[in-house]
């Protein structure tokens, strides 16, 4: 852990503190804390100092409310059942033990204003600060005949439900990029992981979202690719609206797919990707990299790249772009 990432992590758990005593729990001086207090309140003051040498964690945007959030989805509010938490290790974690407790119900969803131990895709961590993200986690009992078609494509749909919610509540230009992340101008904005569980012969999905807010830049710039956050982007979208939106969008569209499966969507989806029709780099789950050009995702979910004159499809791999 950082320097930058153990300060905001103590603060947001342990309160407010006294320069020196924070100095001395983290084996610096002042004058080093100081220095690295002001480059993580670069852009945004995530760090509050008083004039007693007290220092504590600000919230840089609005709470999270159920009763906001709950506000949000009109007519579809009774769908849901929405638990919003100041702090978890993981929103999927969390709905992956209730599943297995056998007390799962459709479209509960986990809510938290921070994730300790929150997961991305290959076994990434995912950044989390309390006001800095968006982090949420929805249930869904699958029935058989939609288990039995195939929900392969499922990421895919989470995915395009988010561009489709950030396009128009903020009136940008986010794209796609396979098979679940959210990009802007090649940034990554959002992620999504799903994972699954059967449990006495009923298929569940859990379908986890990190959308970045606002994130302190030494942060971001710790992170093994480029990101982007909303704030960085001259945003301030009110984060309970935002969750609304992307509820009822998701919903939407996880009822057509359950009802028209993936191609009805798969030509929104090929043109809002950040990469089709563009030469990339491939790196395969066992390491190997490939170079190709992006022609289409299949009616399985699979990427078709065209590498060395022959059409292939992939099921799992990593997008990178040569430079």
């Amino acid at each position: 852990m950082s320097l930058a990432a153990e300060i905001l992590a103590i603060l947001v758990s342990k309160g407010r503190f006294s320069i020196s005593s924070l100095a001395q729990r983290l084996g610096i001086n002042s004058t080093s804390l100081e220095v690295e207090i002001d480059r993580i309140n670069e852009d945004m003051k995530f760090i509050g100092q008083f004039d007693d040498d007290m220092v504590e964690f600000n919230q840089v945007s609005e709470l999270l409310c159920a009763e906001k959030i709950r506000a949000e989805l009109g007519v579809f509010s009774d769908r849901f059942i929405l638990n919003v938490v100041p702090e978890t290790g993981s929103t999927n974690d969390d709905l992956l033990d209730v599943i297995r407790s056998g007390s799962a119900q459709d479209r509960y969803i986990r809510i938290a204003e921070n994730q300790s131990a929150g997961r991305g895709t290959k076994g990434r961590a995912w950044l989390s600060i309390p006001g800095g993200s968006l982090t949420f986690s929805i249930l869904r009992s699958i029935s058989s005949k939609d288990t039995k078609k195939g929900i392969s494509t499922l990421p895919l749909m989470v995915g395009l439900s988010i561009v489709r919610s950030l396009n128009a509540i903020a009136n940008i230009d986010c794209q796609l990029k396979w098979p679940n992340d959210v990009l802007f101008h090649g940034k990554k904005l959002a992620g999504v992981l799903i994972e699954s569980v059967s449990v006495s012969g009923q298929h569940h999905v859990v379908i986890g979202v990190g959308i970045n807010i606002c994130i302190p830049k030494i942060l971001m710039n710790e992170v093994d690719q480029p990101i982007a956050d909303l704030y960085g982007l001259g945003l301030s979208i009110d984060r309970n609206v935002l969750l609304g939106k992307i509820i009822v969008e998701m919903d939407g569209i996880l009822e057509r797919y359950f009802t028209d499966g993936f191609d009805y969507f798969r030509q929104e989806w090929c043109q809002l990707h950040a990469y089709q029709n563009q030469r990339v780099c491939f790196v395969l789950p066992d390491g190997q990299k490939l170079e190709g050009d992006i022609l289409d995702v299949d009616a399985g979910g699979a990427l078709v790249l065209k590498v060395a004159g022959k059409v292939k499809h992939f099921i799992s791999g990593e997008i990178r772009i040569n430079v």
